[in-house]
């Protein structure tokens, strides 16, 4: 069974009190790598091969780029004063912009894009670069503490390695300073390694689920 960085909480049953998650105290591989923005030669927007989410990269942080798919029947257009269609396209759901749409049965269908935040203007998330040029990590700041995601630019294309290991891994255990809390269903480990520790982990393969965004 594993467990991702992605999955900020999960109710287990009391047979598997003994399992833990990790965090780390720090962002990693230490705060003093902080940074605001990748190298410039990497910006730009990355997507996803489903297209759903993309990430962007610019001198502003890092944004997650998203669309959702909303509806409005047709009676609500002719009835509204906000709302209007012209061929393919809706007006009134953004300002002083339309979106495409498409018309299935009584209502129109069409796609609202989202942004937001992950690294910059206010985000307590942390970008740090790493000893190699084309390695970072995003630090997803989670109740006082943090989980890094691994990035990997190469060929255009970055690689996100989400931080993944077994629930019963003994991986951690020689990491010197670490804390345990005991909760209702499971154990938290929170994680202060050396920037050596660190990259003893990296090799333990704690980075090992990848997915792929292309410029």
């Amino acid at each position: 069974m594993k467990i991702y960085c992605l999955i900020a909480s999960v109710i287990l049953s009391f047979s598997t009190f003994s399992q833990k998650s990790y965090y780390f105290s720090d962002p990693l591989p230490s705060a003093t790598s902080k940074i605001a923005s990748v190298d410039k030669k990497f910006y730009g927007t990355y997507k996803s091969k489903t297209g759903t989410i993309s990430y962007q990269f610019d001198e502003d942080g890092v944004s997650i780029i998203s669309t959702s798919i909303s509806s409005i029947s047709r009676e609500s257009i002719r009835e509204s004063s906000v709302y209007d269609v012209r061929g393919k396209y809706i007006f009134g759901v953004l300002k002083d912009d339309s979106i495409r749409c498409v018309l299935d049965d009584e209502y129109y269908y069409f796609g609202v894009r989202n942004i937001d935040i992950f690294i910059g203007n206010g985000s307590q998330n942390i970008l740090t670069k790493s000893g190699t040029s084309n390695v970072y990590f995003l630090n997803l700041f989670e109740n006082g503490n943090y989980v890094p995601i691994q990035l990997e630019f190469k060929g255009g294309k970055v690689t996100m390695n989400y931080f993944e290991y077994d629930l019963e891994s003994t991986k951690f255990d020689f990491v010197a300073e670490q804390k345990t809390i005991d909760t209702q269903y499971q154990k938290l480990v929170v994680l202060s390694p050396t920037e050596e520790e660190f990259e003893a982990l990296r090799t333990l393969g704690v980075f090992d689920l990848p997915r792929v965004f292309k410029r």
